[in-house]
């Protein structure tokens, strides 16, 4: 009896400290081939594997299909982001190209773009973003690594930064 009381009990603490402990499953998909496109206002991305990706638009949402979405857990934000409103997405990344930022259609202004490497060096600077449906950012001359896309909203000041990675 004693054994299952000690067994129980600690059963109990066990699942009480698992309970406690956050989990987050996040989509990353890392894929042997793909790439994207874009012409006369349409782009297409598409990942081996993946046999479909479409974006629908409605009265204030975008809905995509596919793993081409911005991770639901945030990986590509650095620190916190005074542009939450604008809803941005950035994708693919990780990339071999383009990147494509797209924000809600909603914010009628634009955003101004400047990419730094890991040391500060400036790969782009104030580069315009004013398409709501995609602008493309080209990291295809990049080496490969870890960058930052500075966003700054130029009637506000507001900020975010942005991590992309380059393949």
């Amino acid at each position: 009896m004693n054994r299952f009381l000690s067994f129980l009990s600690l059963f109990f603490f066990l699942s009480i400290s698992c309970a406690a402990q956050q989990i987050d499953i996040c989509m990353e998909v890392i894929a042997s081939s793909g790439g994207q496109g874009n012409q006369a206002n349409r782009y297409i991305a598409w990942t081996v594997g993946e046999p479909f990706v479409q974006t629908l638009h409605g009265a204030g949402y975008a809905f995509t299909q596919g793993f081409h979405q911005p991770d639901p857990c945030g990986k590509e934000f650095v620190g916190t982001s005074n542009l939450a409103d604008w809803g941005m997405s950035l994708f693919p990344n990780p990339t071999e190209g383009f990147v494509t930022l797209r924000f809600s259609p909603e914010k009628k202004g634009v955003l101004l773009g400047s990419v730094f490497d890991m040391l500060g060096r400036p790969l782009l600077e104030n580069q315009t973003l004013a398409s709501p449906e995609g602008s493309l950012i080209d990291a295809s001359a990049w080496p490969p690594g870890v960058y930052f896309l500075l966003l700054q909203d130029p009637t506000s000041q507001a900020t975010a930064i942005l991590r992309i990675v380059r393949l």
